[in-house]
Order: C-alpha cells, then structure tokens, then sequence
C-alpha cells in the first residue's frame, strides 16, 4: 500500500515536472516567437522612433531590471542597459532564465543582446541565443533598403521593418511588426491600448498604461507615465508570467 502511494507521489510529481517544462518554454516563445522561414519581403518605409522623446533621466546609464516570475517564484531575470552617448545610444539585454528541480536544470534560456541607436533609430544590433540547447546568432543592420539580418552565418535577408522584440522601448506599442531578436524573424503584431492601471512598483503604487499585444505575439504591456517600462505578463497552459521590476 505504501509502495502505491509513493508510485502515485512520483507520477503527480512527473506530470507536474512536464507541465512546467512546458510551460516555461513560452518564455522563448515569448522573447522569439516560433521560429518560421525568413523570406525577403517587399520593402517599405521603416516606423521612426525618437530617442529624445523617451526618458533619458540625469545618469548617463540606466538600466531596467527585472525578475522574471512563473506562478509567483522566481525563474530568472532581464536586464536592459542604456548607455546614452554624445552620438547615440548603447543598449544592452541580457535574459538568464533556469527551471530548476532539486539539483536538474529542466529549462534554461540564455539571451546577449547588444545594440546600436542613432539619430533616434536602431542602427545595429547583435544577439547571441541559447534557447534550451538551440542556438542563434543573429546580425543586423540598417541600410538604405531596410534592416539587413544574418541569422548563424547565413545569407543576409532584407526587412521592411526595424523595430526588435525589445519592448523597453514604449515605441513598441505603436508598431505592426516587430523584429525577433533571437532568429531575425519578422512578426506581425495588433497592440491595443488598454486604459491605466495602478500598479506597484518598486514599493510604490503608481499609474501605468496598459497595452494588450496580439498575433505572433502574445502578451501584455505596461509603461508608467514617464514612458517606463514597468511591467510585462502573460499566461501559457494554466501558467502566470510576469516581469516585475526591481
């Protein structure tokens, strides 16, 4: 009889294993939507964004942390770094993300993001990805044609959009496409704003605007009235995932 309950113990706790691997797994989905085949598209106007219009604060440096949470505990980070320069902006991410059980590593997603503002626009980024064992390096560039991107060495495509699956960015929320910055793929996207909430952040309450994303990409948004990204959430197979601030 004690055998029985302890086989039972074990096969709920497997279950619960896999609905976690699974679930965590969104997380990439999230960062870089399912990969699909990069193909040269029809060019267009790129969407400008304004740096000068985004908050620059007194520091030359900011940063935006966050803990990444599943159900509440704690599965990670990401970290986004700003250095504003004379000619442009430096921007860093760096995603760490690890399931853990006991002493085994069930998932782990790994993300270096660097990339190059000028004149108010993205003029280059490089990221170098390991989702799970899955690896990605993607290169891209501006040109006169639109964004030149070369994922793992291949031969470089054009795209017609140039803004990166970033979001610190509260330009984000004003386009219909957006670049994955894992596999250079070009996703299309509906946002819709959503109305203000109160949130807190950093020990604090305060007003936040809400923006809903649709698509290739699924999750929610929120910027404070500085246009701050405070916040990012969304839910995958029963599970909660939120970015909160720190």
């Amino acid at each position: 009889m004690r055998f029985c309950r302890r086989a039972r113990d074990v096969r709920i706790m497997i279950e619960k294993t896999k609905s976690t691997i699974f679930a965590v797994a969104a997380i990439g989905l999230l960062l870089t939507p399912m990969p699909a085949p990069a193909s040269e598209t029809e060019l267009g106007e790129p969407v400008r964004t304004n740096l000068a219009a985004l908050p620059q604060g007194d520091a030359e440096v900011q940063k935006l942390a966050f803990d990444v949470l599943m159900d509440g505990s704690n599965i990670g980070e990401h970290v986004v770094t700003l250095t504003h320069r004379d000619n442009g902006t430096d921007v860093a991410v760096d995603v760490d993300i690890a399931v853990t059980f006991g002493p085994f590593t069930l998932y782990r997603y790994e993300q270096e993001n660097r990339a190059r503002w000028e004149g108010g626009e993205l003029f280059a980024f490089r990221s170098v990805t390991n989702n799970d064992g899955d690896d990605y390096v993607v290169e891209a560039e501006r040109t006169r044609a639109g964004l030149s991107v070369a994922v793992n060495g291949a031969e470089p495509l054009v795209l017609p959009q140039w803004f990166p699956t970033t979001y610190w960015d509260k330009r984000t929320v004003m386009q219909e496409a957006l670049v994955a910055t894992q596999d250079g793929v070009l996703k299309e996207v509906e946002i819709t704003p959503a109305g203000a909430e109160t949130l807190t952040v950093l020990g604090r309450e305060i007003e936040a605007r809400k923006y809903e994303m649709r698509g290739d990409i699924d999750l929610d948004l929120w910027y404070d009235d500085q246009d701050r990204w405070v916040k990012l959430a969304f839910s995958f197979r029963g599970n909660e995932f939120e970015y909160r601030l720190r």
